[in-house]
């Protein structure tokens, strides 16, 4: 009788150490779910984009080799460089500005 109620308490043991294993994995697994998704809001920045009003009097346009529009300041010689696609939209509207306003 012992020797069975001693089998008995060895396999609950042995029962009780896997599914304690198994529960922490679980619960790591499920904890690093929701840390995952919690970090991207905690980390979240929102992005502030700055506004500026050009004058036509005060810059210059140019557009280099690559198609790059350059807007240069005329007073402090700063510029901005805009990637290619954006520089030819921008510098075929300023363009149709400057000729349109010739023509009339």
């Amino acid at each position: 009788m012992e020797e069975k109620l001693k089998l008995i308490k060895e396999k609950l043991k042995s029962i009780f150490k896997h599914t304690l294993i198994y529960l922490i994995i679980v619960f790591a697994v499920i904890s690093s779910f929701f840390v995952g998704i919690y970090y991207n809001e905690v980390t979240k920045k929102e992005k502030k984009y700055e506004v500026t009003k050009i004058i036509k009097d005060e810059v210059s346009l140019a557009i280099d080799e690559n198609s790059n529009l350059i807007i240069i300041e005329n007073k402090t010689g700063d510029y901005t460089i805009y990637e290619d696609s954006v520089g030819v939209s921008i510098f075929r509207l300023y363009a149709k500005n400057v000729w349109g306003q010739h023509k009339q």
